[in-house]
């Protein structure tokens, strides 16, 4: 049997022209982001078009259209951004490190690092609120992060796919994430790790109110 070959180191990692252009095309994107928040702001999301976004970033429709696939993808793509970051937090966490308290020491320094864009990210929690076409359009986003974030748990636990424990982390994860996200948002703190610890100390209270008299059905 003849097993296929990795590509040569040079092949497999990106030349410097690769990450230049990466860099010039995050920098075309966050130029958009930053001009659609700005007219989301004074104008509302419903009555913006994407010409007029285009416009106000300098570029042409066409131009917008290879990088986001709608004005509602502008703000979608803006938390995925901050999902990469936790992805890879979680990722990074050691194997010993029990589910709960990898999710915890992955949030912290990804919800430190999303608001390093406070003003942004203020701009797109207040727009989900106001806007339904937003919260529909972030539940494809969801369910794909919750995928993602279920195959590291696998990975963690050394479970197979018939285990639903990854499922429910994986959810839980999403949901920690976004609630850090509003409280923030609503009480504009600046005590991230306080705040984390603050509603995993509340989730665990709820799961420790369950009788003692209380027995799980068999499966």
């Amino acid at each position: 049997m003849v097993r296929p070959k990795a590509k040569p180191f040079a092949e497999a990692v990106p030349s410097a022209a690769d990450k230049l252009r990466a860099r010039k095309q995050q920098v075309m994107r966050d130029a958009m982001s930053e001009a659609a928040a700005k007219l989301f702001r004074e104008r509302g999301f419903e009555t913006v078009t994407v010409e007029e976004i285009a416009q106000a970033a300098g570029v042409s429709r066409r131009t917008f259209f290879r990088y986001f696939e709608s004005k509602e993808d502008v703000v979608v793509t803006r938390f995925e951004r901050d999902t990469e970051e936790l992805l890879t937090e979680l990722a990074a966490r050691p194997a010993c490190e029990m589910p709960l308290l990898a999710i915890r020491n992955a949030l912290v320094p990804a919800i430190r690092s999303a608001l390093r864009e406070a003003d942004l990210l203020r701009d797109v929690i207040r727009l989900l609120r106001e806007t339904s076409t937003l919260r529909r359009a972030l539940m494809e986003h969801r369910n794909r992060y919750e995928e993602r974030v279920a195959a590291l748990m696998i990975r963690r636990l050394e479970c197979g796919s018939e285990d639903n424990r990854p499922i429910l982390l994986a959810f839980l994860t999403r949901a920690l994430h976004e609630a850090v996200l509003n409280a923030w948002y609503d009480h504009e703190t600046d005590d991230i790790e306080g705040l984390v610890d603050e509603l995993i100390t509340g989730l665990c209270g709820i799961t420790a109110e369950m009788p003692v008299s209380y027995q799980p059905s068999a499966s």
